[in-house]
């Protein structure tokens, strides 16, 4: 198990612990479930995928926000994404791809069970140019637990209510494209993930996308 996988069930028994103790409340609920979707769209969709991924990265304040942001999605560091993203879009739905449920089998694929294997450097050249960014890599997940740390230390419910509900919605919308995406072993447009993430809907055209 590593460290990503490590943290999600971390925030999957926070939410819990957290509607155990403090119980449920639809209002609360709402506006923490519109919170978690603009957060997965302007942090988890437009910052890390399509800013720090999906662009060279080049060092600025912008990457620097997105970056320390995407502790909260439930993604990992933007240097390993990069890296498992791009080698997903060069060589998709063949074995070299890292999450092709046609490969490796959707629940493997949702659970970040994602098949070892060698991709190239010359993928991510501009994130190993950055210092910054070789830097948070080693050490994200440090950083993610101090944060954890400091945000009980302020409100408890901060975990429970915010960081652990953002980094969900993130993360299994993200697996949820990664999936039906690719169901059928080609990109696909997906209308299973319309009323989760409907920016992610025309995922064929995201592909053919250069």
């Amino acid at each position: 198990m590593h460290n990503t996988q490590k943290l999600l069930i971390f925030h999957h028994l926070s939410l819990v612990a957290g509607l155990m103790y403090y119980g449920f409340n639809i209002q609360y609920a709402i506006l923490v479930l519109l919170g978690c979707f603009a957060w997965a769209f302007f942090i988890g969709h437009r910052g890390m995928h399509m800013y720090l991924v999906h662009n060279t990265y080049t060092d600025s304040v912008k990457s620097y926000a997105y970056t320390i942001a995407s502790l909260v999605t439930g993604l990992g560091s933007p240097l390993t994404f990069a890296a498992a993203h791009r080698q997903h879009h060069a060589f998709h739905d063949t074995e070299k791809d890292p999450h092709s449920p046609h490969h490796v089998g959707w629940i493997n694929v949702w659970l970040m069970n994602y098949q070892t294997q060698y991709i190239s450097p010359r993928l991510i050249t501009d994130f190993l140019k950055s210092d910054f960014q070789k830097f948070m890599n080693r050490n994200w997940y440090k950083f993610t637990i101090a944060m954890l740390v400091v945000f009980a230390l302020i409100d408890i419910r901060l975990v429970c209510f915010v960081v652990a509900p953002f980094s969900i919605y993130t993360f299994h919308g993200s697996s949820a494209i990664n999936v039906f995406g690719h169901l059928k072993g080609s990109p696909r447009n997906s209308k299973e993930v319309l009323f989760w993430n409907p920016w992610d809907t025309k995922h064929k055209e995201h592909h053919e996308w250069k």
